[in-house]
């Protein structure tokens, strides 16, 4: 598969919400004057386009090194960014906010047109303290989301980009 041949595309959930382009959109705005939203963001960033060029099995199976210069210098994080959530074909890309918040988007790959997919329809944070994972909650919605898509492709796929 060549390189960059994935688009990422964020959708309206199950309540006409654009969960996933909201999030980041709410995180933009914060990093403007916050420079933890701003870390956070830049860390994303790079971690979507990681995932836009690379396979989905490497970044499964292998971790990966994120890192971005903030401020002169140089972070970096390490591990493994894309999981299978059991329900095929349910991802969730990864990113630990700090050690008791951890980020995650899902999403599913679908290939329409001639064209390959990575769709976002949920986020969530996960929180060790206290627990709270919504996680299999989040992913059954997806998934949901995943037979909509599947059934309609051209509703949801066509005019992503405008």
């Amino acid at each position: 598969m060549d390189i960059n041949e994935y688009k990422l595309i964020m959708i309206h959930d199950e309540n006409g919400q654009d969960v996933v382009g909201d999030y980041l959109q709410n995180l933009y705005e914060k990093s403007k004057s916050s420079p933890t939203a701003k870390l956070h963001l830049m860390f994303l960033h790079s971690a979507f386009h990681l995932l836009s060029v690379r396979e989905l099995e490497t970044l499964m199976n292998t971790r990966t090194e994120l890192t971005i210069t903030f401020n002169g210098e140089q972070r970096t994080k390490y591990y493994h960014l894309v999981k299978p959530l059991r329900v095929i074909p349910i991802y969730e890309l990864r990113y630990a906010m700090n050690g008791n918040e951890h980020l995650r988007f899902l999403f599913f790959p679908f290939h329409y047109n001639g064209q390959h997919y990575y769709v976002f329809v949920k986020c969530l944070v996960k929180t060790r303290v206290p627990p709270v994972d919504q996680t299999d909650k989040m992913r059954n919605l997806a998934f949901a989301m995943y037979k909509k898509v599947k059934k309609n492709p051209a509703y949801y796929l066509e005019g992503a980009e405008e």
